[in-house]
């Protein structure tokens, strides 16, 4: 296997679960800790576009499986 500059150096770490239960929190104590970027997938998706109406019941967002990004 060549190197490659334009190779990937970090991990992608995807943190999964029920709303609630603190995802962000961890996501974002660990991207400190360990100086990698965090993105939170629900902001993006608002950002972009991609998401429809609002869930009282779980105080987040329905994702638009069907809205694609360009």
């Amino acid at each position: 296997m060549t190197q490659n500059s334009s190779c990937r150096k970090r991990p992608n770490i995807l943190i999964t679960g029920t709303p609630g239960t603190g995802k962000t929190t961890t996501a974002a104590s660990m991207a400190v800790v360990s100086e990698l970027r965090h993105i939170n997938v629900g902001d993006f998706a608002n950002e972009e576009n991609l998401t429809n109406d609002w869930d009282d019941t779980f105080d987040c967002y329905y994702r638009n499986e069907e809205l694609k990004m360009l």
